[in-house]
C-alpha cells in the first residue's frame, strides 16, 4: 500500500516538473518572438537596402511630358481710382505708379492685365467718341497730357504680359454728375435711362449697340491691344422685375422694337445682339484680338441682369468666359466647386477662366478666406477641369499686397505662356533645332518666330511623368542650363507655338 502511495506521489512530482518546464519554455518563446520584431540595426553586417533612384534623364520612349499654358489675369481697376491712379496726380506720377503696378504683377508671374479703360462712358485713351475720364485729372474731358492705354500696352509688352482693354459697356454715370461738353449724353439724351439715380445707355436701342461697337472699333483699330474685356454690368441690378417690368423705363424702346415677344426675352436678346456685334467688330479688324466677358459667378444671378453666359459660350459669341465666382469652396448657397463645374460643363468648348476674390483675403468679414490655402485650392480645382484654362484675380492691389508672396511661392511658381483662345488661324512658327555644348543650349532662328521659350523638366514624384516648367521667354537664341537637368525649346509667334525638336539633357 505504501509503495502504491509513493508511486502516485512520485508521478505527481514528475508531472509538476514537466508542467513548470513547459511554462518556462513558453515564456522564453514569447519573449524571443517579441524581441525578434525589433528592427535589426544597420551596420557592416546588416547594410540598409538600396534606395531605387529614378533616372535623371528624360526618356522619350517611356516618359510622359506635361506642358500647359495658363491664363493668369489680374483686373487693374481704374473706377474710383482703386488700383490706379489712386492718389497720383500728373503724368509723371501716374506713369510711375502704372509701371510699379505692372512690375509687381510680373513678379507674381501674372501674364494678362485687364486694364480698365472705360468706367462710365469715358476714356483712358485718346478718343473722338467719348471724353477723357475724370479719374485722370479730376475733371472729365481734360487731357492728362499722355495716353494711359498706350503707356500700359507698351509697358505690359516689354514685360512679356498681354494687355486687354476692359470696358463697361452701358454705365454712363450719376444723374447729377458733370458731363464734359463732348460727352454723347448731350447729343443723345434719348439714348439713356435713369435708374436709381444712375444713367445707363438703353440696351434696347439699335443706336446704342452701334455706339458700343464703335467704341470698341476705335480701340482695336488704334491700339495694339491683345484683348477686349467686358465686366458684369449689363442691365442694372434690380431692372428685372415681374411685378413692375418697366421699373427700368425702356417702355418706348420695347414698344418700338419688341415685336411682341416677352419683355424679359427681348432684353436678354438685346444684350446678346450687342455681345455678338462687338465680337464681329473685333474679328473683322484684328481676328487675333481675344474677346471675353466676366459675368456674375452664378448663372441665376447673371440672368437677373440679362447676361446669358451659357448662350454666349455655346454660340461662340466670346472667346472665353470669366464668371466671377467670388465665394469659397463649400459655401452654403454659392459654392465655388458647384459653380465652376457648372460653367465647365456648359462651356461647349469655350474656355472658362473663373474670377477669384483676392479682395476677401485678410478681411474678417470673410473668415473662409483668412487662410490663403483657399486660393490654392480654387486654382488647383480649376486646373483639374477640362474646359478651365486659368483664372482672373480681382483686383490688382489685393493680388500684389499681402497675398502676393503666397501666390508667387505656392500658386504661380513658374512662368506661363498665354493659351490661344478663339478660332483665328495664326501662323505656327518653325521648330527650333537645338544643340548642347557643355551647359549651353543654343538654336538657330526659325521662320515665323518672334520669341523663344525654354522649359526645364521636373519629374513628378517618382513617376514617369514630367512637368515642363517655363524658365525663360526672350528673343535670344541661347540659354544656360544646369547640370543634371532636361530642357526643351519652342518658338513663339504671339499665341501660336511650335512643337519641340527633342528634350535635351545636360550631363
Amino acid at each position: 500500500m505504501k509503495t502504491l502511495i509513493f508511486n502516485i506521489l512520485a508521478n505527481k512530482q514528475k508531472i509538476k516538473a514537466t508542467l513548470i518546464a513547459f511554462l518556462v519554455s513558453l515564456s522564453a518563446f514569447v519573449y524571443l518572438s517579441s524581441c525578434s520584431k525589433e528592427p535589426i540595426p544597420d551596420g557592416p553586417d546588416n547594410p540598409p537596402p538600396p534606395v531605387q533612384e529614378m533616372p535623371t534623364e528624360y526618356n522619350a520612349a517611356t516618359d510622359n511630358l506635361i506642358k500647359k499654358d495658363e491664363f493668369r489675369a489680374a483686373w487693374l481697376t481704374t473706377a474710383w481710382s482703386l488700383d490706379w491712379p489712386q492718389t497720383a496726380t500728373g503724368a509723371t506720377a501716374q506713369k510711375a505708379l502704372l509701371i510699379s503696378q505692372l512690375d509687381k504683377l510680373k513678379a507674381l508671374n501674372i501674364n494678362v492685365v485687364l486694364f480698365q479703360v472705360r468706367t462710365s462712358s469715358d476714356a483712358f485713351y485718346t478718343s473722338t467718341l467719348v471724353p477723357w475720364s475724370h479719374y485722370l485729372t479730376g475733371t472729365q474731358g481734360v487731357n492728362p497730357g499722355y495716353d494711359p492705354l498706350l503707356e500700359a500696352i507698351n509697358a505690359a509688352h516689354e514685360r512679356g504680359m498681354e494687355l486687354h482693354a476692359w470696358l463697361n459697356p452701358y454705365r454712363v454715370g450719376s444723374d447729377n454728375q458733370f458731363f464734359a461738353a463732348n460727352h454723347p449724353v448731350h447729343v443723345h439724351p434719348d439714348w439713356y435711362v435713369v435708374f436709381n439715380g444712375v444713367r445707363y445707355w438703353n440696351p434696347g436701342l439699335p443706336q446704342v449697340r452701334e455706339h458700343i461697337s464703335d467704341i470698341v472699333r476705335e480701340i482695336v483699330e488704334n491700339y495694339d491691344v491683345d484683348g477686349i474685356h467686358f465686366d458684369d454690368y449689363f442691365y442694372p441690378s434690380g431692372a428685372k422685375s415681374t411685378s413692375n417690368p418697366y421699373v427700368f423705363d425702356d417702355r418706348l424702346a420695347y414698344e418700338q422694337y419688341g415685336n411682341g415677344v416677352n419683355i424679359h426675352t427681348w432684353r436678354e436678346e438685346n444684350v446678346n445682339q450687342m455681345v455678338l456685334s462687338v465680337k464681329n467688330t473685333i474679328k473683322n479688324i484684328k481676328p487675333y484680338v481675344t474677346y471675353g466677358i466676366s459675368p456674375m459667378g452664378t448663372h441665376a444671378n447673371a440672368m437677373t441682369v440679362y447676361a446669358n453666359g451659357v448662350t454666349w459660350m455655346k454660340g461662340r459669341y466670346v472667346d472665353y468666359l470669366a464668371p466671377q465666382i467670388y465665394w469659397e469652396i463649400g459655401h452654403s448657397t454659392a459654392d465655388f466647386d458647384t459653380n465652376i463645374r457648372f460653367w465647365n460643363n456648359e462651356s461647349a468648348g469655350t474656355p472658362v477662366v473663373p474670377g477669384i476674390a483676392a479682395y476677401k483675403y485678410g478681411d474678417n468679414t470673410y473668415p473662409a478666406f483668412s487662410n490663403p490655402v483657399q486660393f490654392l485650392n480654387q486654382v488647383t480645382l480649376s486646373r483639374s477641369l477640362t474646359n478651365v484654362y486659368g483664372n482672373c484675380w480681382f483686383r490688382t492691389n489685393h493680388v500684389v499686397g499681402n497675398l502676393g508672396s503666397y501666390i508667387q511661392g505656392n500658386i504661380y511658381k513658374h512662368l506661363s505662356l498665354v493659351p490661344k483662345f478663339g478660332d483665328y488661324a495664326g501662323t505656327t512658327p518653325g521648330v527650333p533645332q537645338v544643340t548642347v555644348t557643355g551647359s549651353a543650349i543654343s538654336w538657330g532662328s526659325v521662320t515665323g518666330a518672334k520669341k523663344y521659350a525654354v522649359y526645364e523638366l521636373e519629374r513628378i514624384n517618382k513617376t514617369n511623368s514630367w512637368n515642363a516648367n517655363l524658365k525663360a521667354v526672350s528673343t535670344s537664341n541661347a540659354y544656360s542650363g544646369q547640370k543634371g537637368k532636361n530642357y526643351l525649346v519652342i518658338a513663339v509667334n504671339d499665341r501660336d507655338k511650335s512643337n519641340w525638336q527633342k528634350v535635351v539633357f545636360i550631363p
